[in-house]
């Protein structure tokens, strides 16, 4: 965990840095029991080449933890509930908050300083579609999941880029879904991984079913493990995303209608 940087006077005048200073919302206990439990048995984790499974109703196996797989490669999934949230609000803060550093930093203020859009245009076009405001874009991204701040490239994809079904975006199966691949500062720097954040709607809101295949990137249109055989990521690599993800999700769902209300008309 971080020091949260005191704000400068830009910043502090900015009408959402209120959500700044707020204590982090706490994870809950079930989910502190599964972390603190261990790795989940790798059997009960989704494979990556069964990511359409996502699609299925109801629940997979192992919807919340981390474990090494036996190729080597890092596996995490989380399932978080948003009370009060719709799809759209959370298509509209996957667009909305790469647009200034503070509004990334408002998400999870110990461990966030930045996550910029290299493609503002596309966001600010009112003829693109709120979810495609996202997809197909670029995010430079500095975040500290436990071992210092990092600096990612996050390619968030269109769905079909990832090998998912995107016919089935937008229906009971998923209300919306944003997904990436993600690396270091440059292609083949640091772990790169395949995340998914998909969306189904729930009495009173919305569920996050996230998924993260670390050591697997996009090569030539193909989702391929870039990590080399005989080689394994540490186990604390998927634990420190997954207790990283229940944080800044959890403080998320808090959050987000609130934010939505005020700021939706604010790019």
């Amino acid at each position: 965990m971080s020091q949260r940087p005191v704000l400068n006077a830009q910043e502090r005048a900015l009408s959402y840095a209120k959500y700044y200073d707020l204590p982090i919302t706490p994870i809950p206990a079930e989910k502190i029991a599964i972390l603190e439990g261990g790795p989940m048995d790798p059997k009960d984790a989704l494979p990556i080449e069964r990511r359409n499974d996502l699609f299925l109703p109801g629940y997979l196996p192992g919807e919340i933890g981390y474990c090494v797989m036996p190729n080597g490669t890092g596996y995490l999934a989380n399932r978080t509930e948003m009370p009060g949230v719709t799809p759209e609000m959370f298509e509209w803060w996957f667009a909305w908050h790469g647009l200034n550093d503070m509004r990334y930093r408002i998400w999870d203020p110990e461990d966030h300083f930045y996550a910029r859009q290299q493609m503002p245009d596309k966001v600010l076009d009112p003829s693109v579609p709120m979810r495609e405001k996202t997809w197909g874009t670029v995010h430079h991204v500095l975040e500290d999941i436990g071992a210092g701040p990092d600096e990612l490239i996050l390619n968030f994809r269109y769905p079909h880029e990832l090998g998912y079904d995107e016919s089935k975006v937008g229906t009971p199966a998923c209300a919306t879904m944003m997904c990436a691949n993600g690396h270091g500062p440059k292609p083949g720097e640091g772990v790169a991984a395949i995340m998914t954040h998909m969306v189904r709607e729930i009495e009173g809101g919305i569920e996050l079913r996230s998924r993260f295949w670390i050591g697997y990137g996009l090569v030539d249109g193909q989702v391929v493990k870039l990590l080399p055989d005989g080689v394994s990521v540490p186990p604390v690599v998927p634990m420190g995303l997954f207790a990283h993800n229940l944080k800044e999700f959890g403080h998320l769902a808090a959050i987000l209608p609130s934010l939505y209300a005020e700021e939706k008309d604010r790019w």
